[in-house]
């Protein structure tokens, strides 16, 4: 049985997400939000989307933002989201890149109508109320549910612009370097993608969604469920039993160059994503979840710039 359209969440057109608590809402710019297309990929699959936020903890996350700086972590719970995010009043950031390992994932009893599916990258933009876009790479890895071949690729995506695959070969194990960079003279971000297990790597740059503004108020690495887009229905896809995704050496710059960081520093707030569900979200087999149930928790951040997210088995 399909998955039924988000109340309140995401609508397809205007694309309008209203966050409880109003701490992070998201209104992206104008116009439909087209869709990863990919031979591999579900043409429906949209890898990435900003964080829509549940429960109190939003309420947390604002108070903590208004702080000077923050040595604390603020965790904050989101339906789509887990890992950590860099974000502090007006500052902005030019540079985020971290390594990831590809993991392993397990389609067994994958039977949800449109499969199973995990993305994970590290990007600018898209936790903040401010901000409309999300400027990201990194990589889909999910079960399409008509076979228990798990499907690896990379992406590339200026939100609210559609997503592009590269065709380029991934395989569970690789170690990849995934960075956004911004240049502030041509006003264009750089994205790039480097398996360094087989050489294998693209780089793209692009300027800001034409109508849209590229704020850059957050930095983040982020293990997201995917979104499916079918006509004006936006919903959370369930999550793929991807295990553990390891991110390591997070490295962030605001926009003057005059700090750097790592995902925790004395220069900006540092959150932690938990993604939970909100009653909506739902198995690998299709079946709903209790709302607060957790689906993917990331571990205590090691050296600021370390961690793991970890799949729960909630999610089968």
């Amino acid at each position: 049985m399909r998955k039924p359209s988000r109340a309140g969440g995401v609508a397809v057109g205007a694309l309008a997400v209203a966050l409880t608590a109003g701490a992070f809402a998201f209104a992206p710019a104008s116009g439909v939000v087209t869709t990863v297309t990919s031979s591999k990929v579900p043409a429906s699959i949209q890898p990435s989307t900003p964080l829509t936020g549940v429960g109190a903890a939003l309420g947390a996350a604002a108070a903590a933002r208004s702080a000077a700086a923050v040595t604390s972590v603020t965790s904050v719970q989101a339906v789509n989201w887990a890992g950590y995010v860099a974000s502090l009043g007006t500052t902005t950031f030019r540079f985020v890149s971290a390594k990831f390992t590809v993991p392993t994932v397990d389609c067994t009893g994958v039977s949800a109508p449109d499969g199973a599916w995990s993305s994970h990258w590290v990007g600018l933009d898209g936790f903040r109320a401010s901000s409309a876009t999300v400027e990201q790479i990194g990589l889909l890895a999910g079960c399409d549910g008509t076979s228990t071949t798990p499907v690896y690729a990379p992406f590339w995506e200026m939100f609210p612009n559609a997503a592009n695959e590269p065709s380029i070969t991934i395989g569970p194990g690789d170690k990849i370097s995934m960075s956004v960079y911004y240049n502030k003279s041509t006003r264009k971000f750089t994205l790039t993608f480097s398996d360094t297990t087989n050489s294998h790597h693209f780089t793209r740059t692009r300027a800001c969604p034409a109508g849209a503004t590229c704020r850059r108020n957050s930095a983040e690495a982020i293990s997201e469920a995917p979104a499916e887009v079918t006509g004006s229905t936006v919903t959370i896809l369930p999550l793929a039993n991807f295990d553990r995704a390891s991110f390591a050496n997070a490295a962030i710059t605001n926009t003057s160059g005059t700090h750097h960081g790592g995902l925790r520093s004395s220069f900006w707030n540092t959150f932690k994503i938990i993604q939970a569900s909100d009653g909506t979200n739902t198995t690998i087999a299709g079946d709903p979840i209790t709302a607060g149930t957790v689906l993917d928790s990331p571990t205590s951040l090691s050296l600021n710039r370390n961690f793991t997210d970890r799949w729960q088995a909630a999610n089968g």
